[in-house]
């Protein structure tokens, strides 16, 4: 009688990256490495995050951060966006040359107005998962990883020891 095995049980340990590094220990399980990015102590998750899982052969598998990473629109809609550009502009003519800079992430304030006001309704951001959703979150990530390590050569076969 043959068994199967469970592909992650190859998984030994989770490694969670923020900007500055800030989480060295190795972690039992995604959601652990999740919650620490999400927790107080990550530095700029939104903006640099990463996971890995870490196999017992050596080798080991980033998991995409779509899975933690949700983009929301700057502006929720288009009488928002262009209250904004106007005060921006209003702010520009009026205050110093920093205050003409200001926004400029968004938008370019040289552009004509309507087409500022269509780049900041295209303008999105990225945040972390909210805590809500870390059970849909790790089911989702489980599914998806048992399915890379499924997906992976064997140690015997060619290919580096990474994915990277």
């Amino acid at each position: 009688m043959h068994t199967q095995v469970d592909p992650l049980d190859q998984v030994f340990a989770f490694r969670a990256f923020d900007f500055r590094n800030r989480f060295p220990a190795p972690l039992p399980s995604f959601r652990a490495a999740l919650e620490c990015l999400q927790s107080e102590d990550a530095y700029l998750p939104d903006v640099d995050a990463e996971i890995r899982a870490y196999l017992k052969d050596g080798r080991s598998i980033a998991i995409p951060n779509s899975f933690f990473w949700v983009e929301h629109k700057q502006f929720g809609s288009l009488a928002e966006a262009q209250s904004w550009v106007q005060g921006r502009q209003d702010r520009a003519a009026t205050g110093s040359a920093l205050d003409r800079l200001s926004g400029s992430l968004i938008t370019n304030p040289d552009d004509p107005f309507d087409q500022q006001v269509r780049d900041a309704m295209a303008k999105t951001f990225t945040k972390m998962v909210s805590n809500a959703d870390n059970d849909a979150v790790c089911e989702s990530v489980e599914r998806w990883l048992t399915e890379a390590i499924a997906a992976l050569p064997t140690s015997n076969e060619t290919g580096g020891p990474n994915d990277d």
